[in-house]
């Protein structure tokens, strides 16, 4: 979970660079497995890099209603809403859509919150964020 937060905040060349050095260890190294794990969880990112910029693919508009508790500063999900979409401005739409269908579910302790994800994201993620 470390190396994929790591990851993520590298760009589209040095994540490009770290799965060809992930790659090169993997063939020296006694921890081959985890060389390859790394080189795969950087060309996964790489690729959602790619595809942010591009537009390119499926993408999910999902908002989430939270209800917030303040002294753990910690939230939990009370409700989510999810469409799937042929371009990202098609999701980006129906995310203000929902949001503004939503919006009378924010009170002091309530959040509702929107996100476009590209379905590179949204197969990994989707299952923990509605449960």
């Amino acid at each position: 979970m470390m190396i994929d937060n790591k990851l993520r905040w590298l760009s589209e060349p040095a994540l490009k660079g770290s799965a060809f050095k992930a790659r090169e260890n993997a063939k020296i190294e006694a921890d081959e497995a985890m060389w390859l794990g790394v080189a795969e969880a950087a060309d996964r990112c790489r690729e959602i890099l790619v595809r942010r910029r591009t537009g390119r693919g499926v993408w999910y508009a999902l908002v989430q209603i939270l209800r917030w508790d303040a002294p753990r500063r910690t939230a939990e999900t009370v409700a989510s809403f999810h469409e799937r979409h042929d371009s990202m401005a098609e999701a980006e739409e129906a995310a203000r859509r929902m949001l503004a269908e939503h919006a009378k579910h924010f009170y002091s302790d309530m959040s509702v919150e929107a996100e476009v994800l590209c379905e590179l994201e949204w197969d990994q993620d989707s299952e923990a964020r509605l449960l």
